[in-house]
C-alpha cells in the first residue's frame, strides 16, 4: 500500500460492523500488540517489528472511541443507531497504513507462509483468549471488513462526506451516493 493522505471516511452504523470494530479494539489488536512486543523482547520474530501492531491497536482504538458502542441486542434502535446511520470521520493515513500492514501479516499467516508461523502461534493464543473465542479467520474477516470501509475511495464517499459536513438537504445526488456506498459495503460483507 502506498502512502495516502488523510481522508474523509463515511462509516456505517451497521451493528455487525460496529461489533467488528469493538471486538478488534477490546479483544484482539491490543492483545496481539502486547504478545508481539513480548516475543520481540525475547528475540522471537512475529513477521513484523512490533511498532505496526501497536500502531494498529491505537488506530482501532481511535476508531472505536469515535463510534458508538455496538448494541448488545439485535435491536439497535435503543441507541438511535440503525443500519441506515452513517458517521463521518477524518481518517489519518497512519491508521490505515498500520491496519493494512497487520492485514498483510494476517494474510501471510493464513496462507501458511513460513515467515509468518510465529505470528500464527501468537494469533492462536490471542484468539483463544477472546470471549467468545475467535478463529484466526474470524479475526482476519473482521479486519477485512473494517479496512473495506476505511479504504473505500469512490466519488460517492466524497459526495456524501461533503453533504454531511455542509448539512446539505438530501437530494438525488446525495441519495445516489448513499446507495452506492451501501452497495460497496454490502459487497464487502457489511450488512
Amino acid at each position: 500500500m502506498t502512502s495516502h493522505p488523510d481522508h474523509p471516511c463515511v462509516l456505517p452504523g451497521v451493528p455487525s460492523w460496529l461489533h467488528d470494530v469493538h471486538v478488534l479494539d477490546t479483544m484482539v489488536l491490543p492483545q496481539l500488540a502486547d504478545a508481539v512486543e513480548d516475543e520481540t523482547e525475547t528475540g522471537s520474530a512475529a513477521g513484523l517489528p512490533d511498532a505496526p501492531y501497536r500502531a494498529a491497536a491505537d488506530a482501532i482504538n481511535n476508531l472505536a472511541t469515535a463510534l458508538p458502542q455496538p448494541p448488545a441486542s439485535p435491536s439497535a434502535a435503543s441507541l438511535g443507531v440503525t443500519s441506515d446511520t452513517v458517521f463521518l470521520r477524518a481518517v489519518p493515513a497512519w491508521e490505515t497504513e498500520a491496519l493494512w500492514q497487520v492485514h498483510i501479516a494476517l494474510k501471510q499467516t493464513q496462507d501458511g507462509e513460513p515467515d509468518a508461523a510465529g505470528l500464527g502461534n501468537l494469533l492462536q493464543e490471542v484468539s483463544e483468549e477472546c470471549h467468545p473465542p475467535q478463529s484466526a479467520a474470524d479475526i482476519a474477516g473482521r479486519l477485512n471488513r473494517v479496512l473495506a470501509v476505511l479504504l473505500l475511495d469512490i466519488p460517492a464517499v466524497r459526495t456524501l462526506a461533503t453533504a454531511l459536513v455542509l448539512n446539505t438537504p438530501q437530494d438525488t445526488h446525495v441519495q445516489t451516493a448513499y446507495e452506492q456506498i451501501h452497495t460497496a459495503w454490502a459487497t464487502a460483507g457489511i450488512h
